[in-house]
């Protein structure tokens, strides 16, 4: 989380801010990284289970969540309660429970997964409210009011709270679908399930509806609509050279011996500067970023990209030489 929290405040630092104090680059951003991790990942294995069962793959879309039951009739959100999504995700009845941080991306993945299984008929919300990005607060103002022309939920207070990947005829869907159950704040566990139990039992005897296949065929068109958006570029390009960054450049080297690995900062003159050595990637990153070591957004990206390698290269033995890649043999 604290890793998460030093990259973030890093990408604030290099993101337009708009007249309302709003990041929507910052959010297209990472929402773009996750369209592109979904189809590295998911997308490909679910179109084979599509074509290998003749119906869709649920749930949708990527994000932090536990499946129990798809034929279940509870969505389960539990904010940002972490701790929460295990043992609710066992009860007999939740269909899908998992956590949401922003009025944004998170809220947009709810509605798809809601919406593309038709026989959840309640969502509750449970867990600890963000005070800054107040997701909550956003989606109760979501099934009471809906949206505006731009997308924006009306009377949301969180940051950003703008749907722009999902279409306004799904969010209809959504606010049709679920019966909101707002337990916002609970975060006892057999209090949680008595209410739970109650409304799996109420939902005995709701006609389910259509099984989705029409959801999927409208959620590959969300899909295909929130792809087309975007303006296709290719990857690949140059690297700025190391004497770029004013604040030096780095060399990265693995100690298989005393089990660790060296990050060693040079100023711009290839004066020595400082010595890290730890074993995660995560936390030095983060040092380096607390010291004030990296000021150029492309150089921590590389620089994360370089310490991960060499955490992986220690951990499995591997030989690491900066910008090469990772290769078996002579450990260094």
């Amino acid at each position: 989380m604290q890793f998460v929290k030093g990259m973030m405040r890093l990408l604030g630092r290099v993101t337009p801010t708009s007249a309302r104090g709003e990041r929507p680059s910052l959010v297209r951003m990472i929402h773009r990284a996750d369209v592109l991790r979904d189809l590295a990942t998911g997308g490909p294995f679910r179109r084979t289970l599509r074509r290998a069962w003749r119906g869709h793959a649920w749930p949708v879309t990527s994000g932090a969540y536990l499946v129990s039951d798809p034929q279940a009739p509870l969505a389960v959100c539990t904010l940002t309660s972490n701790e929460l999504i295990q043992p609710l995700a066992e009860l007999a009845g939740v269909s899908i429970a998992g956590r949401v941080y922003t009025p944004n991306l998170g809220i947009e993945k709810i509605v798809l997964n809601v919406t593309t299984n038709s026989r959840i008929r309640f969502l509750v919300l449970c867990g600890r409210e963000s005070p800054v990005f107040q997701p909550a607060q956003a989606i109760r103002a979501l099934v009471r009011d809906g949206i505006t022309p731009d997308r924006r939920i009306i009377g949301a207070e969180g940051h950003f709270p703008v749907l722009r990947n999902v279409t306004p005829e799904r969010i209809e869907a959504f606010r049709r679908q679920v019966e909101l159950v707002d337990l916002t704040g609970e975060t006892n566990v057999p209090v949680l399930a008595t209410r739970i139990h109650a409304l799996a039992e109420s939902a005995r005897g709701m006609d389910p509806g259509r099984h989705s296949r029409d959801a999927a065929s409208s959620s590959a068109a969300d899909s295909d609509d929130t792809r087309s958006a975007f303006t296709p570029i290719r990857p690949g390009g140059r690297r700025e050279p190391l004497a770029y960054d004013p604040k030096g450049f780095f060399i990265v080297t693995v100690d298989h011996d005393a089990r660790e690995i060296t990050c060693r900062h040079f100023w711009p003159d290839h004066s020595p500067g400082h010595e890290m050595r730890g074993h995660s990637a995560e936390g030095m990153l983060l040092g380096l970023i607390r010291e004030g070591l990296v000021s150029e957004l492309t150089h921590a990206g590389y620089l994360g990209a370089e310490l991960a390698k060499a955490e992986t290269a220690l951990r499995l033995g591997l030989h690491y030489e900066q910008d090469r890649p990772l290769r078996t043999g002579t450990r260094t």
